[in-house]
């Protein structure tokens, strides 16, 4: 049975906005809100490409073809790639704000949390930590700054230690029972 794409993209907005609170939730622990984040999932190309994986994370029942894997991979790329908070966008430059990597480690602890504790797509324990060490430090392609290092692993570590796991599970408690 086909879902009609209006369920699929109420989905994806709900899910969308429980990252942005999530993410908002890490960064409020350092003083911080990013209202801004992610806007361009919320419409638009990049939004329909992100709706039918975000759907079918939560949905296991639904299966997505091999045409909404390509619409999803090839908005994926572009997000990474044009939006600050992701490390695509320095392709040509190191000199990433330390504000935008705030907003990044935040954004990792939120789709950390939700792979781990929400969708139950991590069954390794791939805490954002082992993330950065594993896909960022040792990839030859990211060459970050001894500062920067430091600035994301203290960023890292503090979240880990202050954020409260209820508290984050409360923000997306509504979307796992959709």
């Amino acid at each position: 049975m086909a879902i009609p794409a209006h369920v699929i993209l109420d989905f994806h907005h709900k899910r969308t906005a429980a990252h942005i609170k999530s993410l908002n939730y890490y960064a409020g622990l350092l003083g911080y809100h990013f209202p801004e984040h992610d806007n361009d999932k919320m419409s638009g190309p990049i939004c329909m490409g992100y709706a039918y994986i975000n759907y079918a994370k939560y949905h296991p029942d639904c299966k997505l073809t091999p045409t909404q894997l390509e619409l999803y991979n090839d908005k994926h790329h572009e997000h990474h790639h044009t939006q600050p908070h992701h490390l695509e966008y320095y392709a040509d430059t190191r000199t990433i704000p330390n504000i935008v990597l705030v907003e990044m480690v935040c954004d990792w602890h939120s789709a950390n949390f939700e792979q781990r504790f929400v969708t139950n797509e991590d069954t390794r324990d791939y805490t954002v930590q082992r993330f950065f060490n594993e896909s960022i430090l040792s990839n030859p392609k990211y060459k970050l700054h001894p500062v920067q290092i430091d600035l994301i692993n203290e960023l890292i570590t503090f979240l880990g230690n202050y954020a409260d796991h209820d508290a984050v599970m409360t923000i997306w408690r509504p979307v796992m029972f959709d």
